[in-house]
């Protein structure tokens, strides 16, 4: 059985596809793949409905064939998959699937990959999805922890204990793809949005630097300015905003959307009063669940 961790970012969405930071972090859960012989290559994960034989035409698809092509091979096994996190909500769902896949994979076909391999072939299949990863996904999935990661030089590990957070699922159809290219579209006509991000990337050093110390007070109103600017970026939305609000109301210290926005997740730090923030949601029908960010990375579940 092969892991690949889910993720939060807490600090530097977008800002980390245009060169800046990003403060990001595993989660305690993600995706398990075990690999069976069968009459073809294919993955199911029942938990997303999912059931993509290689030769579908489907981006799961594609993905697929990119890690067996870049292990060498196609072997005809299914790749059972279980979910722990939503797909399409922000919290790194392909990226967990693709690192679980690739290892599942060079397991079967005897083949050692190291984490930096791993990466290397995840992060081509998640072109399969992403126009233009960034590549913390990936990072995280396959190693876990917490961290400062830049394009280019990868992630920086910050020696710190996971960080509890309540974690609420919008609902929202979304698509990462569609929202870097409003945002880049956005920063490239407008100097002010483009000075958002390069605070947002600056935002996750300060960030990183109250994490190292274990100062969530400090570190909870970042995430609240974090989420104003990605608004003013035309990332969030009206319940995005709403899921916001109800967290602060009901005694979070700091809360924002996470990931590519358009939808997805909404984070909330409010250390010791998890519960209490969770209620709130789920008094008004909101999915959601508490989790620690800075997973251990470990190559099998």
């Amino acid at each position: 059985m092969s892991r690949g961790f889910g993720k939060v970012i807490l600090l530097g969405e977008h800002a980390v596809v245009h060169g800046h930071a990003a403060l990001a972090g595993a989660l305690d859960r993600g995706v398990t793949v075990t690999a069976r012989e069968g009459d073809a290559l294919r993955v199911r994960v029942p938990a997303w409905n999912l059931d993509v034989a290689a030769t579908d035409e489907h981006p799961v698809a594609t993905a697929l064939c990119a890690i067996a092509d870049a292990l060498g091979a196609r072997p005809a096994l299914v790749l059972d998959g279980d979910a722990q996190i939503p797909a399409a909500a922000g919290l790194g769902s392909s990226a967990a699937m693709a690192v679980a896949i690739t290892r599942a994979l060079a397991g079967a076909l005897a083949i050692e990959c190291d984490d930096d391999r791993v990466c290397a072939i995840a992060n081509g299949a998640e072109r399969s999805f992403h126009a233009n990863p960034s590549g913390v996904d990936v990072a995280l999935a396959a190693r876990g922890g917490i961290g400062l990661y830049r394009r280019g030089s990868g992630l920086a590990p910050i020696d710190a204990p996971p960080i509890p957070l309540a974690i609420a699922l919008s609902g929202e159809p979304r698509s990462t793809a569609a929202m870097v290219a409003r945002v880049t579209e956005t920063a490239a006509k407008d100097p002010a949005r483009a000075r958002d991000l390069e605070l947002m990337g600056a935002l996750a050093e300060t960030g990183a630097e109250l994490v190292a110390r274990g100062d969530h007070a400090a570190l909870a109103p970042l995430l609240t300015g974090a989420h104003y600017r990605l608004a003013a970026l035309g990332v969030s939305t009206p319940a995005l905003d709403a899921l916001v609000a109800t967290a602060l109301d009901a005694g979070a210290l700091g809360a924002k959307l996470t990931g590519a926005g358009g939808g997805g997740a909404v984070i909330a730090l409010a250390p010791g009063r998890e519960d209490e923030i969770l209620a709130a949601w789920r008094a008004h029908g909101v999915p959601c669940f508490a989790a620690y960010v800075g997973a251990s990375s470990r190559r099998s579940a």
